[in-house]
C-alpha cells in the first residue's frame, strides 16, 4: 500500500502474531521519559516503551487505542514499527 500525503505505516507485534497493520496519520506512545507523538516524516527514532496506551489517529479521522505491556517503537523512512510482549 502506497503511502497517502499525510499519512504512514505501521505495524503492531506480539511475539503471538501481527496485532495492527496500515496506515495511520499519528501515533502517541508512552515513552520511559513520557508521552510522544510521531508523525509522517519523522526523524529515525529508536524508544523505549513502559506499559500504558498507544493511541492512533487514522487517516478517515477515527481512533484506535491499545493497552501494551512495555516495548520499542522503532521509525523509518515513514514506516514505523511497535514491539512488545502484551497487548490488549
Amino acid at each position: 500500500m502506497a503511502n497517502s500525503d499525510k499519512g504512514f505505516q505501521i505495524e503492531i507485534v506480539t511475539p503471538q502474531k501481527l496485532h495492527f497493520s496500515g496506515e495511520i496519520v499519528s501515533v502517541m506512545a508512552p515513552g520511559i521519559d513520557g508521552l510522544f507523538q510521531v508523525l509522517r516524516n519523522h526523524a529515525p527514532l529508536l524508544a523505549s516503551l513502559k506499559s500504558g496506551k498507544v493511541k492512533l489517529a487514522l487517516p478517515d479521522r477515527s481512533e484506535q487505542s491499545f493497552s501494551i505491556q512495555d516495548g520499542f517503537l522503532e521509525v523509518s523512512g515513514n514506516k514505523a514499527i511497535l514491539l512488545t510482549e502484551n497487548i490488549s
